[in-house]
């Protein structure tokens, strides 16, 4: 997957390094993607503005403003896929490790709640590389709210087109252990837990 950032008032320009399959061709953005002037892609579309109680803006939008951008001034179709989607068309797809950690924090949280804890979030510490190992542990959700933990720019290829083996090593852990969904007559069979037959 190839990884290309622009600046929306730059314009779709040379569509060359794009990888094409006919008139095809890929763009993948961050909701996060600000323009020179510091504002988020987003907020030059239409858009419903949410700040949250810690001051942060819910960023949305920005796939459909730049697939209309791109139509404009182009003049093609063009399409906009939110991950975020994707993503929760995809459960069957979460690795053993996603599920287990999942759990882990889960589970945390509700001792740690039934302990009395308040105004803390559980958070995974990763205290092995090899073999992979995380933790769990509390911490002020106060302090990490307004933290951002970016990924470090030199997992990223200078030129943007990708990433570096350091991420790979980083995230490869994360997506071991593939599950195969239980199907019945083609469907898939979740848990359901029937809380009025306990």
């Amino acid at each position: 997957m190839l990884l290309f950032f622009f600046q929306a008032e730059d314009g779709i320009r040379d569509r060359s390094p794009s990888r094409g399959l006919g008139d095809v061709y890929k763009r993948q953005v961050s909701e996060g993607i600000k323009t020179a002037d510091g504002k988020y892609v987003f907020e030059h579309g239409q858009h419903t503005e949410y700040v949250d109680s810690f001051g942060h803006k819910q960023l949305s939008g920005t796939a459909k403003y730049l697939s209309a951008l791109v139509s404009e001034k182009i003049g093609c179709k063009s399409r906009a896929i939110e991950l975020s989607t994707l993503q929760r068309c995809a459960g069957h797809l979460t690795s053993r490790v996603d599920i287990t950690e999942a759990y882990q924090v889960g589970g945390y949280a509700v001792k740690s709640a039934f302990e009395g804890e308040t105004g803390k979030m559980v958070i995974l510490k990763r205290v092995s590389e090899d073999p992979y190992i995380c933790t769990t542990d509390l911490y002020d959700v106060h302090k990490i709210a307004n933290i951002e933990k970016k990924v470090p720019v030199e997992w990223i290829k200078p030129d943007g087109s990708g990433v570096s083996d350091k991420l790979v090593n980083y995230i490869r852990p994360l997506i071991q252990a593939e599950l195969t969904p239980i199907m019945i007559t083609g469907q898939p069979r979740h848990i359901v837990v029937d809380i009025d037959n306990r």
